[in-house]
């Protein structure tokens, strides 16, 4: 049994994906993924528009923010290929089955390469090809430019998918597994509240001339030619003006990509068995506790069970630590705001910021539904089996899903709303609007979170961070931040005739705008609840247990 039989799966996966009764049921995704690429496409190209118009150092500014996108990525990339490593080389469920088999170490070493670069790449790969498509509508540049890129990504995702895998290797030969895993996200937390932290200290003072701001953002990236965005941005840069490439450089962006799969890969055959030796017997199992059998109800047994499995899974609990890291980051970039200037420019300046701050706290609501919400249902796993076989009602274990959920989220989304409010003097009316309206969104988007999560399951699962970051999740993501820019925009419109159109008649206006956020958020919370528990109650036997 070689590599090529062990890939089968996948490929009988994604051969069975491209029938048209899975392509018609994905083809909403595929249109809320077209409209995002064209968003992002146009905001490029925007970007580009104002840059490249900076006299004299315009150039210059594109050319950097090129290369920055490849160092920003180079860090994210190696750290999430790590973490996503350690899952399929050392917590994979069918990691018995392979080794109870004649499979050659090698062999499992290089599929499970392959996997973990296919799970950590095809995002950057969607987020990277609207930037290169608008860097040379920008340019005008010709069609080996094009070519050139896509060959330049996949260099770059070997590379960082070879350095991740070797350090997964390193860690998991020092570490527990889990543990290992847990001391990356840990390290990523760090890191993130330092690149943050150092950004904020070296932007200007004045942040009204543009030139200044993206002169101080040039600076992050070192522009060594020991980095792989070096050679990537010598490689393609000169391509976007019809020039000659650096062939140089790209042979160098090569041979470090086949140096780097081919290193891992030769250390992984050396270690692999070893490491996976030390937590292939099995583990502790922990007992029933001091509590266990004091809930007779079922809704109570359910949330007991939930609270547990989060609490005993340490990849589920230290995901708190980064949203603490977040909110401290959110309450620094708000404490810092020059709000007496911005009084200067707009008396409505702390309306437009509330706006703003609410806007943003929706990202974040966004963000922490998907991971823990979304991840509800999937969260059960191969066990759902004991859930439909049990006479307990499918539509009630998901309510008690979102309501499992939701206080903790909107407690979060209250409590940031409110303390930025306040860093920035809001008082009275103004903050019991804000704080209704994180509440509203609170419930809108975790209802959402738990149907679209119950409607796109995942319980075959490695890592239930995977799940998290699906396409299903990323539909649930867009079509969240749709409903908060909605409330938002329309809030924000009634506000506006309230406020610097008084005295007109607007009362009709703000009954229709009310009456269709009401139908807005009351349909993006019922229909995907309704939609989940029938698609749970009906094609069970499909979802994969």
């Amino acid at each position: 049994m070689r590599a090529p039989l062990l890939a089968q799966p996948m490929l009988l996966g994604l051969r069975n994906s491209l029938t048209a009764p899975v392509i018609l049921r994905r083809l909403p995704f595929a249109i809320i993924g077209a409209l995002f690429w064209l968003g992002l496409y146009l905001a490029t190209y925007r970007l580009l528009s104002f840059i490249r118009g900076i006299e004299f150092m315009g150039e210059l500014f594109s050319e950097r923010l090129f290369s920055m996108t490849f160092f920003s990525l180079t860090g994210f990339l190696v750290l999430s290929n790590v973490i996503t490593a350690i899952s399929a080389f050392y917590l994979s469920r069918d990691l018995p089955f392979l080794f109870s088999k004649p499979v050659p170490t090698g062999a499992i070493v290089r599929i499970k390469t392959v996997e973990t670069g296919l799970d950590t790449s095809w995002m950057v790969i969607t987020f990277l090809a609207p930037v290169f498509v608008a860097y040379g509508a920008s340019y005008g540049a010709p069609a080996i430019y094009y070519a050139a890129s896509l060959a330049a990504i996949l260099l770059f995702l070997a590379l960082t998918t070879g350095a991740g895998v070797l350090i997964a290797h390193l860690l998991t030969a020092m570490f527990p597994a889990r543990r290992s895993r847990d001391v990356m996200l840990g390290a990523i937390t760090l890191l993130f509240l330092a690149f943050y932290f150092i950004i904020k200290s070296a932007l200007p003072p004045d942040l009204s001339a543009p030139d200044a701001v993206l002169q101080s953002f040039t600076r992050f990236s070192p522009d060594s030619p020991f980095l792989p965005d070096y050679w990537i941005t010598r490689t393609l840069f000169p391509l976007l003006k019809g020039g000659r490439p650096d062939l140089l450089y790209g042979i160098v962006l090569f041979s470090n990509a086949c140096f780097s799969l081919l290193l891992s890969s030769t250390f992984g055959r050396m270690v692999y068995r070893r490491n996976i030796e030390k937590i292939l017997p099995g583990e502790k199992t922990p007992g029933k506790g001091l509590t266990a059998g004091i809930f007779p109800s079922v809704d109570s047994s359910f949330l007991y069970k939930d609270g547990i499995t989060f609490f005993r899974d340490t990849g589920q609990w230290s995901q708190i630590f980064v949203i603490l890291a977040l909110v401290a980051v959110y309450l620094y970039n708000f404490k810092s705001i020059p709000l007496d200037a911005l009084l200067g420019l707009s008396p409505f300046a702390v309306q437009i910021m509330v706006g703003i701050n609410l806007l943003m706290a929706g990202l974040v609501l966004s963000a922490v539904a998907a991971r823990f919400l979304y991840t509800a249902v999937s969260l059960e796993g191969r066990a759902f089996w004991i859930v439909k076989s049990s006479p307990v009602d499918v539509r009630r274990m998901l309510w008690l899903k979102f309501l499992s959920g939701f206080p903790p989220v909107a407690a979060l989304i209250i409590s940031l709303v409110a303390m930025t409010n306040y860093a920035m003097h809001v008082q009275g009316a103004l903050m019991v609007l804000s704080a209704l309206t994180g509440l509203l969104l609170s419930a809108t988007v975790c209802g959402l979170a738990t149907g679209l999560g119950a409607a796109y399951p995942k319980f075959r699962h490695d890592n239930i961070a995977s799940v998290s970051v699906s396409i299903g999740a990323m539909v649930f993501m867009v079509i969240a931040f749709g409903v908060v820019a909605a409330t938002i925009a329309a809030e924000s419109w009634i506000f506006y005739l309230h406020a610097v159109r008084p005295g007109g008649s607007h009362a009709s206006q703000v009954v229709l705008l009310l009456l269709a956020l009401a139908a807005v958020h009351a349909a993006a919370f019922y229909l995907p609840m309704r939609i989940g528990a029938e698609r749970l109650c009906r094609d069970a036997d499909t979802l994969g247990l």
